[in-house]
C-alpha cells in the first residue's frame, strides 16, 4: 500500500537525520513522484496479495500494472514480469516463515503492518511490508523494487524506524529479545539483513531519532552535504552541496597527493559528480522555462536517424529496389538477462545453467564497508593489465 507523507517521514530519516536543515529548505520546492517510485508502489502492492493469497489484489495490481507499462513504454515491462520478479522474494518471506514455525508453531505472518512512531517523531508513522513474530523475535522485511542502487539493512534508518515501531506495538505480546531486518531488492538479487537487541533499538529511539526529530523540526536546523543529498528536494539549489563538492579545490595547488588525501577525495568523487549532473539538468529545466542562464543557451542535442513509416512499407520499398527479404533483417540470440525473463529463473538455470559463466570482474576501488571481499592477489591486477 502507498505510504502517507509525514513531515518527517520514515523513507526520508536518513536525511534528516543526517542534515536536519533539509526539512525547512525542502518546503520551498515540490516533492512529487516519480514513475519509479509508482512502479514500486504497484510492485508492493502485487507481493502483498501474493503473500496474503489474496487473488482478488493481485488482479487488481495486475491491472494496474498493465495500464502503467502502456503509459511507460520505455520502462518496457509487464505484469507478468513484474509477478516473476516478486516470486523470489514471495518465496523467501514463506521460506522464512516456515523456519520460525519450525521454532514456535505460534509464529505469525503480516504484510502491510501500519505503524506509529509519534513516540520518537512527530506525527510519524511508517508501515512494514513484512512482519514475522514469534515469542523473542521480531523479523522486518522490507521489498525494495528499485535497481538503481543496492540498499543495505546495515544500519539502515528507514528499516530500524519500522522495525521500532513494529517492536512498540507487538513487545508486550512477544517479548521480544532479537529484532531482525532485511531488505529484499529482486532486481539486483541483493539480500541484506541486520539484527540488534530489541533494548538496543529502544535506545536508539531515545538517543537518536528524539533529539534528530527535534533538532530537524526547529527553526535553525543545521544544513550538512553528505550521499543523503541524492534525493532531496532542495538538491539542485543548496549552498551547502555546492560548498562541499567545491572542497576539492584545496587540493588544486599541491604538486603531490598523499594516499590520505586521494582516500578523502576518493569519498567525495561520486557526490562530486552527481552535483554537477544534477546542476546541469536544473539549468535546463529552467532555461526551457524561459529562466536566463548568463553565458549558456539552449541547442538542439545530437540525434540519431529513425524510419518512419511502417515496417512492411520500409520492406516493401527495398524489395522493390532488387533487395531480398533475407538481407534486411538481424538474426540475434537473446541476452542472457532477457532470455532469463523469457523463462524465468528457475527454468533458466536447468536448461542454459551449464552454458553461462559469470568472469572475474575487472578490480574497482570500493569503501571498506562494501560487503565483496578485497583482492589481495596482485596477479589479478596484473591479468587485468595485460588485457589493457
Amino acid at each position: 500500500m502507498p505510504e502517507l507523507h509525514a513531515k518527517l517521514s520514515s523513507s526520508a530519516s536518513k536525511r534528516w537525520l543526517g542534515c536536519p536543515g533539509s526539512v525547512k529548505l525542502s518546503e520551498h520546492y515540490p516533492n512529487g513522484s516519480s514513475i519509479y517510485a509508482d512502479e514500486g508502489t504497484i510492485a508492493h502492492g502485487m507481493a502483498e496479495g501474493m503473500i496474503s493469497k489474496d487473488d482478488k489484489l493481485v488482479q487488481k495490481y495486475e491491472v494496474e500494472a498493465a495500464k502503467f507499462y502502456g503509459e511507460h513504454p520505455e520502462l518496457n515491462g509487464t505484469f507478468l514480469e513484474m509477478k516473476m520478479i516478486l516470486q523470489p522474494y514471495v518465496d523467501y518471506v514463506f521460506e522464512e516463515y516456515a523456519a520460525q514455525v519450525h521454532e514456535d508453531e505460534a509464529a505469525q505472518l503480516m504484510t502491510e503492518e501500519r505503524v506509529d512512531l509519534t513516540e520518537y517523531i512527530p506525527g510519524g508513522f511508517g508501515t512494514s511490508d513484512v512482519v514475522i513474530l514469534r515469542q523473542g523475535r521480531l523479523h522486518i522485511i522490507d521489498l525494495k523494487y528499485g535497481k538503481g542502487v543496492a540498499v543495505s539493512a546495515q544500519d539502515n534508518p528507514q528499516l530500524k524506524l519500522y522495525a521500532l515501531g513494529t517492536l512498540a506495538r507487538f513487545d508486550m505480546l512477544y517479548d521480544i529479545e532479537d529484532v531482525v531486518m532485511t531488505i529484499y531488492q529482486p532486481r539486483l538479487d541483493n539480500v541484506s539483513t541486520d539484527t540488534i537487541k530489541a533494548k538496543d533499538l529502544y535506545a536508539w529511539g531515545e538517543e537518536v531519532i528524539k533529539p534528530g526529530a527535534q533538532l530537524a523540526l526547529s527553526e535553525d536546523a543545521p544544513v550538512h552535504a553528505g550521499d543523503w543529498c541524492q534525493f532531496c528536494p532542495a538538491r539542485y539549489d543548496c549552498k551547502e552541496r555546492a560548498r562541499d563538492a567545491m572542497e576539492l579545490q584545496k587540493y588544486l595547488g599541491q604538486m603531490v597527493l598523499s594516499p590520505e588525501e586521494i582516500a578523502e577525495i576518493l569519498g567525495k568523487i561520486d557526490r562530486l559528480v552527481k552535483f554537477a549532473e544534477d546542476i546541469k539538468d536544473s539549468a535546463l529545466t529552467k532555461a526551457l522555462d524561459g529562466e536566463e542562464i548568463p553565458g549558456w543557451k539552449v541547442v538542439e542535442g545530437r540525434s540519431n536517424r529513425k524510419y518512419v513509416g511502417s515496417e512492411e512499407e520500409i520492406v516493401r520499398q527495398c524489395e522493390g529496389a532488387g533487395y531480398d527479404q533475407a538481407l534486411l533483417y538481424e538474426r540475434k540470440l537473446l541476452t542472457i538477462t532477457n532470455m532469463e525473463k523469457l523463462m524465468g529463473k528457475k527454468q533458466f538455470a536447468e536448461v542454459l545453467g551449464a552454458y553461462v559463466e559469470k568472469p572475474e570482474g575487472k578490480p574497482t576501488l570500493a569503501p571498506e564497508s562494501d560487503k565483496r571481499p578485497a583482492i589481495t592477489n596482485n596477479s589479478a591486477a596484473e591479468d587485468f593489465a595485460d588485457e589493457d
